[in-house]
């Protein structure tokens, strides 16, 4: 299974040691998420940032890419391409 981690506060004010475990886990920006398997590296970062993030345990076949993530925000066309 697999952490799936979303910043929920900035970073801004905090110190450099913060903001560096945030870059380590991959996350830029609030409402950001991020996926990293259960290992003991994962979970020391994220008990170091633990106050920033909102953190879930999901099984694998629910891990996104970020370019998965985005086509499921986008919205539908709303027209359909019949014929050539």
């Amino acid at each position: 299974t697999h952490f799936r981690i979303t910043l929920r506060r900035s970073a801004i004010s905090l110190g450099s040691r913060i903001q560096g475990t945030l870059a380590a886990l991959g996350l830029r920006r609030r409402m950001q998420t991020v996926y990293h398997p259960h290992t003991q590296e994962a979970a020391g970062m994220i008990l170091a940032v633990k106050e920033l993030v909102e953190v879930q345990n999901v099984p694998a076949s629910a891990v996104r890419t970020a370019g998965q993530q985005r086509a499921e925000r986008k919205a539908p066309r709303g027209f359909v391409v019949v014929g050539s």
